[in-house]
Order: structure tokens, then sequence, then C-alpha cells
């Protein structure tokens, strides 16, 4: 008798045994596919994607253009970190002194690098239109020579056809820019400019692929 529940108990343990052996080979892959998920959500399993995925190129700052609107100069300001000098509005006329950001601009159609710096600009607006921008030297930084004046004016406005006027130091031999005026400068504002006794130059800047015009026409009475 005790040989027969002997054996009945060995059958039953063996049973035992293989139950757990199916029950694990079934329950091992959800186990497995529920840690890795885990681990996905716990952020231990990473996938980056390719450093060609992630290159950017570098951006063109925006330009300008006459005419643009006040919000949208605005944009450009503080894209390039202008910072505010003055405001001073007369009925629809406003100008604006800021101080320029020292961004980098490329001329066409040679792609020819100009920074925007040696100077504070007058911005004035005719009913929230830009009109005009007038340049005077900033005495922290080295002044504008003629050739670099008019590579930013054809760098700022490279879809325009502008007229400049401005004034050159008449005893350096670098030849800087003693004042400058990009379009035009509202009624209200007109005695802003010519405060130094020195003849204007006037050239005509017109879009590429046209060659920047260095022959200006100067000694005038503006």
């Amino acid at each position: 008798m005790a040989i027969k529940n002997n054996l009945y108990k060995y059958i039953f343990d063996i049973f035992v045994a293989i139950a757990a052996i199916f029950f694990s080979a079934i329950a091992y892959p959800h186990a497995a596919q529920s840690t890795e998920a885990d681990d996905q959500k716990l952020g231990t399993v990473r996938t980056l994607p390719s450093l060609q995925t992630r290159a950017r190129p570098p951006l063109q700052p925006t330009t300008l253009h006459l005419g643009m609107l006040e919000e949208q100069f605005f944009e450009y300001a503080k894209d390039n970190n202008w910072a505010a000098i003055s405001t001073i509005r007369r009925n629809e006329f406003t100008v604006h002194k800021l101080q320029p950001g020292g961004e980098g601009l490329y001329a066409l159609p040679d792609r020819q690098l100009i920074y925007v710096r040696g100077f504070t600009a007058d911005i004035y607006f005719e009913s929230d239109r830009l009109v005009g921008i007038r340049l005077t030297p900033d005495n922290r930084d080295r002044a504008l020579t003629t050739t670099e004046l008019l590579t930013l004016v054809r760098a700022w406005f490279p879809d325009d056809a502008v007229s400049v006027i401005y004034q050159i130091a008449p005893s350096d031999p670098r030849k800087s820019i003693v004042e400058t005026l990009i379009g035009t400068i509202p009624k209200a504002f007109e005695q802003d400019l010519g405060k130094v006794s020195l003849p204007f130059c006037r050239t005509i800047i017109f879009p590429a692929p046209i060659p920047i015009n260095t022959l200006s026409t100067c000694n005038l009475n503006i």
C-alpha cells in the first residue's frame, strides 16, 4: 500500500513540474515585452536620429524693403538684437533711434559679407511704412567706409533700387562716412539731416546682378 501511495505522489510531482515548465514558456514572452516597453517609457532605450537628419544649414537673416510695415521691421530688429534708444512720433510720421546688433549679411551677387555695426540708425516711417534710414557714426566703433556703406545697402535691400546720399570726412584717408540717408526722410524730420556742413554725395543702388555703383555724384547741397 505504501508503495502504491509513493507511486501516485511521484506521478503527481512530475505532472506539477511539467505544468510549471509549460506555464513559464507561455508567460515569458509577454513578460519580456512588458519589460522592454517599460524600459522605453523610462527612457533607457533611445534611438538618436542620424547627424544628417539633425544638421541644419545656417540661415540668412531677413532682409529689408522700402514700404515694409513697422511691425515687420521690428521683427528683423528683434531677431538681430537691436537695442531701442528713443522714439519720436509726429502725426503719421515716426522715427525710432536704434543701436544695430552687429549681424552679418551677404551682399549679392558674390555674397560679400558685411556686418551691421559702426553706427546708430534713425528708422523713419510714414503711416507705419518704412521710408528711410539715417545712419550716423557710433564713436565706440570704427565708422563705415564708402565701399562698406554701399555694400550694406545692397545686402539690406537686395530687391529694391535705393537712393543713397552720404557725407565723407574730407581729411580721412579711409573716406569714412559722416552721415547717410537711405531712401527718403519725412518732412516732419528734415531738420535731422545735414547737421554737419559737408557736401553730400548721391548714388543709386540697384538689385543684383547689377554691380554696386561706387561712382557717386558729389558736392550736392541737400
